[in-house]
């Protein structure tokens, strides 16, 4: 009898950590991994800690109970909530690569807590992020942990068919993605103007200043971890850069809908003028723009990074509109972030699929296809 050892034979979350420990954070025999996980990735945990083994690292398995994690949230101060032992940072200095399996799994509970309450129980992130950047630590976080029913029915999407894509896009060979991340970059690089069209009515033209776009291709390479972005989300594929926030001339007509403060806005429009956004409207959800904007402070309306996609198997996931291949990307508010001038805490964007991109004349997507 032959042995059974085809892929397709491979339990799909041994396939995703397989895939992701070897491509994405290129783990080698003998380095530390950590996977943090809820419940409800319980499944792809234990895979990456199998797959880690396998091949010859030493994974560490942390769990966050979610009954616990709201217990905690409703009973507890907020002195007790988000605080970071001495323990965890000495993890983190010892850990080669990172996985980060998100929760809690009631995202819409979440949601409702007081911005307070949230910020109590997050509050570790900053130092976090500091730290690991510190340690030269390699982090995957993974979005098929956002996968639920009560996500699903929120975003208005088939859970299991929002699963399968997030599944497809995360197994996607990082190559292509690298290749052509490497060439839009150059471009975004090199580039003074762009412009972006499409037949539904865009027409818009922003500035470059010469700043070092971003590419997060489904590697977490030596590049990335000298420029600091050491974390990439998974899946992955986008390229982007911080524009000139004193240019931005025309009209954007989205054909692709924003996930914004985790709920979809629909057919968005934004008109610039003078290097300002002087007006908006939305077919459905604009409410999701319209309150954290007027809530804003100064530079909120100033053009923030143009990005465009690079993932080939991304198409209607929430959440990763920016990574479907071939859709840009216009953004508004505070990229300080990412190299940018403005300081601003708000930052939206709208997403345009089959446009067409020049840079300083020279096509650089033609009906969305990379050129």
């Amino acid at each position: 009898m032959a042995n059974k050892s085809s892929t397709s034979e491979t339990p799909i979350e041994n396939q995703v950590a397989s895939h992701v420990l070897r491509n994405t954070l290129r783990v080698k025999r003998g380095e530390n991994v950590a996977i943090e996980t809820w419940p409800h990735t319980m499944a792809y945990a234990t895979a990456f800690v199998f797959e880690a083994r396998r091949l010859g690292a030493h994974p560490l398995l942390l769990v966050e109970d979610e009954a616990t994690f709201w217990k905690s949230a409703d009973e507890l101060p907020a002195q007790a909530l988000g605080v970071v032992g001495s323990h965890e940072w000495a993890l983190l200095s010892k850990t080669h690569a990172y996985v980060f399996l998100q929760g809690p799994a009631d995202r819409t509970q979440f949601r409702s807590l007081s911005d307070k309450k949230r910020m109590a129980l997050t509050a570790y992130n900053h130092e976090w992020y500091a730290r690991a950047e510190k340690a030269h630590l390699r982090g995957a976080r993974m979005f098929l942990a956002s996968v639920g029913e009560n996500q699903a029915k929120n975003f208005g999407v088939d859970e299991a068919g929002w699963r399968t894509e997030l599944t497809e896009a995360t197994l996607v060979d990082p190559k292509g993605m690298v290749r052509e991340g490497r060439r839009i970059a150059e471009a975004f690089r090199r580039g003074k103007k762009v412009t972006i069209d499409h037949p539904n009515g865009t027409h818009l033209e922003l500035r470059l200043k010469g700043r070092r776009p971003d590419v997060d291709d489904g590697v977490v390479g030596p590049e990335d971890i000298a420029a600091g972005h050491n974390m990439t989300p998974v899946p992955s594929g986008v390229a982007s850069v911080t524009v000139d926030e004193t240019f931005a001339e025309g009209l954007v007509r989205a054909n692709r809908p924003s996930y914004l403060q985790g709920l979809p806005a629909e057919g968005g429009e934004w008109t610039f003028r003078g290097g300002r956004l002087v007006d908006f409207r939305y077919g459905s959800g604009g409410e999701q723009f319209s309150k954290p904007f007027a809530a804003a402070p100064k530079g909120r309306d100033q053009p923030a990074f143009l990005s465009i996609g690079l993932n080939p198997r991304l198409h209607h996931a929430p959440q990763m509109e920016d990574q479907e291949r071939g859709v840009v990307c216009v953004a508004v508010g505070g990229n300080h972030w990412q190299g940018g001038a403005n300081k601003c805490p708000f930052l939206s964007w709208l997403a345009i699929g089959e446009c067409n991109v020049r840079v300083d004349g020279k096509p650089l997507l033609r009906a969305g296809e990379i050129a």
